[in-house]
């Protein structure tokens, strides 16, 4: 399911219901092309959140008269999330979609209290997206805990299992940020154990809970950690490419760090200026292994080697 898809469509729901003194299942089903037992789910997930849905039986739905979203309606987790769901619209690839949900979220930003409006604004740095969107699992909660941990600057406890390894490991660790990039979420943070900036990966994520002891450190923004990271861990990669298959690579080659490339003969040589992970970059060209090759640096078509082994192997047991 489409997280934005359906968030966009259950704020527009609302809305239509505040205009209206009556709305049919059979109106709202032909205005956002749903079903009838999605209507009922989007409207449960309304009456979770506060809103008096009235279902008159045969008719349609409406709600209470005299029903005015209040400040005292919305809870931390909902102000939080909220201000996520804000972040991934903007991210929306339709300008008509984004400017009608930036109009939608500003009404109901109005009825905050002024405690939870500097909530937003403290935690607007925090939360950085880029690259399209999607839907991955996570702990239920993470990034609700995340976010309080950075607003208390209390300490989170994470069990965390890194990329290869069989046992997870224990860290206490001071969140500054979150951002989302390549299809994943990641907290950056202060890790006590390895005494410095580390970022984690959320859906690798084991077990996570929000710790009594706070911060021993004024952090710096995430958006400094991430511009200092990036200019000391840039790793040159060159592949070359099948000039029939070359165009598939174009749109995402962007997030690795493409610099340019040069047309031959029989192929097309890439350059790119790696800010993520070379692991990270072995498993987008997973995607090309059959029509291109890895030249530089050496060490990395053994990674792509490793990877699909070890597939080749969860996949036999």
């Amino acid at each position: 399911m489409d997280i934005k898809k359906r968030l966009e469509r259950i704020v527009h729901i609302f809305f239509l219901l505040q205009s209206r003194s009556l709305v049919t299942n059979k109106e709202l089903q032909e205005r956002f092309h749903i079903g009838r037992r999605t209507v009922y789910r989007d409207l449960k997930v309304l009456e979770q959140a506060g809103v008096p849905v009235i279902n008159e039986s045969g008719h349609g739905f409406s709600i209470i008269e005299g029903f005015r979203m209040l400040p005292s309606r919305f809870s931390q987790e909902e102000v939080l999330s909220l201000m996520v769901a804000e972040k991934v619209m903007q991210k929306h690839e339709t300008a008509f979609v984004r400017r009608h949900f930036e109009t939608a979220l500003i009404k109901i930003k109005s009825s905050f209290r002024a405690q939870q409006k500097d909530h937003i604004s403290h935690l607007e740095e925090k939360l950085q997206l880029s690259g399209p969107f999607r839907e991955t699992k996570y702990l239920p909660d993470i990034i609700d805990v995340l976010l309080k941990s950075i607003l208390s600057k209390r300490v989170t406890e994470i069990s965390y299992l890194k990329s290869g390894a069989s046992q997870k490991s224990v860290r206490i660790i001071e969140p500054v940020g979150l951002f989302y990039e390549n299809g994943s979420w990641y907290v950056l943070a202060y890790c006590r154990l390895k005494g410095g900036y580390r970022h984690f990966r959320l859906d690798r994520i084991r077990k996570i809970t929000l710790g009594d002891d706070h911060f021993k450190l004024d952090h710096p923004s995430v958006d400094e950690l991430r511009k200092a990271d990036s200019q000391n861990n840039i790793t040159p990669i060159v592949i070359a490419v099948d000039p029939n298959y070359a165009h598939f690579l174009h749109w995402e080659r962007q997030n690795y760090g493409f610099s340019r490339e040069e047309v031959l003969t029989n192929e097309i040589i890439m350059y790119f200026d790696c800010r993520q992970s070379p692991v990270s970059f072995a498993r987008w060209f997973m995607r090309f292994v059959d029509v291109a090759k890895i030249l530089e640096p050496a060490y990395l078509p053994d990674e792509v080697k490793r990877i699909l082994k070890a597939g080749m192997d969860n996949m036999k047991a």
